[in-house]
């Protein structure tokens, strides 16, 4: 690293400190029984200190459909949006933690998600899991270029492309370092966020740790997507050109309503998706779409098998960006896997059932 990103990086690590320490404030603060106007009040203000702590040592903050409760600075400094919701039941402390004066930490479930979409897609499992299990925390972040999240930090360098999946895997080891330092952990991948996933499994030898009790690959493949995506490669290459904040609603409402459900979708969860795609640009969309024609995870597939974390690779029938042979490949590499494919679902299983995936994080969690 130069002497100029050393000095860059000087000037943002404390904004990254301060947001962790204002962003898990914020988060604790909402258990503690205030009326629910003070808690928005303050989450607005915590949300404005980090925007100006961030914003003032240089790292750009995009606007977003939705507050972000904190922000993750990736390595390269750029601000990754992220939103949690604290569990309604709070684990007990186990005995030692008691006298120590220590609480338990509770179960972590973090959420990524996949291409032109944002956090706002997970709504609908968040509810689920809210419900099977209100003992769980859960993270979830806009992928870079997503919702709220910088594309690009002020200490990228030049020559690394920032649409790369390995540069989510480094996001993903950011967001899990700073919003779920401790207990037991799931982490749950869809489409290009299952593909960030395996990634990380092989980049960030913490991740498969003794706290890890499974990981969730839901619509996604280790690779091998140029054929199924072929006849889109014309269009994402032209917009891939676009400048950065040209904005194609047609284009997204376009592929989600041809490509990602199953037969006789509800209208409304179209909608949902197109509310989660809202915010991404043409040129976002074709740069990305780019790498996933080039992705291959193959290598990290044996490093995940070695590992023995236990994994659930979960597909819908009718998914056409992903096929269920490519789940099958995979579950097929994994000895510890298990192979759920959810009848009548397309891609965009966690809008459609996301009860599937709720079933399938409580049954890691035990």
């Amino acid at each position: 690293m130069s002497a100029e990103r050393r000095s860059a990086a000087k000037r943002v690590l404390p904004a990254r400190r301060r947001w962790r320490e204002a962003g898990l404030a914020g988060s604790t603060r909402r258990l503690g029984g205030q009326r629910p106007r003070s808690a928005a009040r303050e989450r607005r203000s915590l949300h404005a200190e980090a925007v100006e702590a961030l914003e003032g040592h240089g790292v750009p903050v995009p606007a977003g459909p939705r507050e972000p409760d904190g922000w993750v600075l990736a390595d390269d400094g750029a601000a990754l949006a992220t939103y949690v919701r604290e569990p309604a039941r709070p684990p007990a402390p186990r005995w030692r933690e008691r006298l120590a004066g220590r609480r338990t930490a509770p179960p972590t479930v973090v959420l990524v998600h996949g291409w032109t979409l944002s956090a706002v897609v997970w709504d609908r499992t968040v509810a689920a899991l809210a419900e099977a299990r209100p003992d769980v925390r859960v993270v979830r972040y806009d992928q870079r270029g997503h919702g709220s999240s910088a594309a690009r930090g002020p200490l990228a360098p030049a020559a690394r492309p920032v649409a790369a999946i390995s540069r989510l895997a480094d996001d993903l080891a950011a967001v899990v370092d700073t919003c779920a330092p401790e207990g037991p952990l799931v982490v749950v991948g869809h489409s290009m966020g299952g593909m960030a996933l395996l990634s990380a499994s092989a980049r960030v030898p913490g991740l498969l740790g003794p706290r890890t009790r499974g990981l969730v690959l839901v619509s996604t493949s280790a690779g091998g997507l140029s054929s199924a995506g072929r006849p889109l490669v014309p269009l994402m290459a032209a917009l891939a050109r676009l400048p950065q904040d040209v904005l194609v609603p047609r284009a997204p409402r376009l592929l989600a309503q041809r490509t990602n459900y199953g037969p006789g979708v509800d209208p409304r969860l179209v909608a949902d998706t197109m509310r989660a795609m809202g915010r991404v640009s043409g040129r976002t969309t074709g740069e990305w779409f780019s790498a996933l024609m080039a992705h291959d995870e193959s290598a990290a597939l044996p490093l995940l098998a070695a590992a023995g974390t236990p994994v659930r690779v979960v597909v819908g029938d009718h998914d056409r960006l992903t096929p269920p042979a490519h789940a099958k490949a995979l579950a097929d590499a994994l000895p510890q896997a298990r192979m759920r494919v959810v009848a009548g679902t397309g891609h965009m299983m966690l809008v459609e059932r996301p009860d599937a995936i709720a079933d399938e994080v409580s049954a890691l969690l035990g």
